[in-house]
């Protein structure tokens, strides 16, 4: 009997030794002075894409938190590599934020990297998810995904649409809808969302693909028109907007997710005090209002579970590119 009681002592005293582990994490977490100065929250795209949106938010809320102004840093360019290279070589203190999205993840697919998306960095949580949408400018001939379709067939790789980049995630959707679908399009890629937006509503494509936050406004007021929303389920926001799954591709969906990111090698108590603090900012009702005014529903998450979304979508995106057979410039 001795000898089958000793292995159960010893489980009871490890599971002590881990209990007691993770809360000495847990309170050096809490009791860590961090920050005592300002913190760089670096945003990889230019200003008013979606990216810059959720990290001005969040930067808001914590600077609220902690008494110490968080600095919103656009570093644009080469669909958002040389912001993320950024913080890939920023000193591992935990004063160098970056807001990754689902671009982040595709990256390693399409580009020679400076940096290792997995080992040059550690995942602190998810923040926020949404749908991608497809729209078109209100003189555009078709008014439905199923129209649209038609006329693409008929004039195969010459209708136009806008994304925020090559090889970023609305640029991907298109790919997946054309493949899907049937039909070829012609993308033009912009710097971000907002520059797309921006020709959309002026006529100079006549589609798009962008998260929801950068066109809300202009498909409120009329100047661009919903053709579908690339999630399974339809926008609260919108309810009268079919899927794209619904109006004519079945199975179809783009969904994006953003998330916060540090460098490699963070002291672990300043990560945990950092998702802990994320978390507490996102839970207030009007922050999470905020966010779905915006068509994004609040996720936060472990560091783990990040990281396992992480990797999860490196290997989605990368059979995907792979089957469209797109070059390391991110075009077909």
């Amino acid at each position: 009997m001795q000898s089958l009681a000793l292995p159960r002592y010893l489980t009871a005293i490890s599971l002590c030794v881990c209990s007691a582990m993770t809360l000495t994490q847990s309170s050096r977490a809490a009791d860590l002075a961090y920050p005592d100065r300002p913190v760089r929250f670096l945003i990889p795209f230019a200003a008013a894409g979606s990216n810059d949106v959720v990290a001005r938010i969040l930067a808001h809320q914590l600077t609220d938190i902690w008494k110490q102004q968080v600095v919103a840093d656009n570093r644009a360019g080469a669909n958002g590599i040389i912001g993320i290279d950024t913080v890939a070589k920023a000193p591992a203190d935990g004063y160098t934020l970056l807001i990754a999205s689902t671009t982040f993840t595709m990256n390693s697919s399409l580009y020679k990297l400076p940096f290792d998306p997995v080992k040059d960095f550690a995942p602190v949580t998810l923040i926020a998810e949404g749908p991608l949408m497809l729209c078109a400018h209100p003189g555009f001939a078709a008014r439905t995904v199923e129209q649209l379709i038609a006329l693409a067939k008929a004039k195969p790789g010459q209708l136009q649409f806008a994304s925020s980049g090559l090889g970023g995630i609305s640029h991907l959707a298109g790919v997946l809808l054309e493949r899907m679908a049937g039909i070829s399009l012609l993308h033009v890629p912009y710097k971000g969302s907002g520059a797309g937006v921006i020709d959309a509503v002026s006529g100079q494509v006549p589609l798009i693909i962008s998260s929801v936050s950068p066109v809300l406004p202009f498909v409120k007021n009329g100047r661009l028109r919903v053709l579908g929303i690339g999630g399974l389920k339809r926008s609260k926001l919108l309810p009268e907007a079919p899927t794209i799954s619904e109006a004519g591709v079945p199975g179809y969906e783009s969904n994006m997710w953003w998330g916060i990111m540090l460098p490699a090698r963070t002291p672990n108590p300043v990560l945990l005090k950092l998702n802990r603090d994320i978390r507490q900012a996102t839970d207030a009702r009007d922050v999470q209002k905020r966010f779905a005014d915006l068509g994004m529903e609040v996720r936060i998450s472990t560091p783990d579970e990040f990281t396992r979304v992480v990797a999860s979508d490196i290997s989605k995106w990368a059979g995907i590119i792979k089957d469209a057979r797109l070059n390391a410039g991110g075009a077909q």
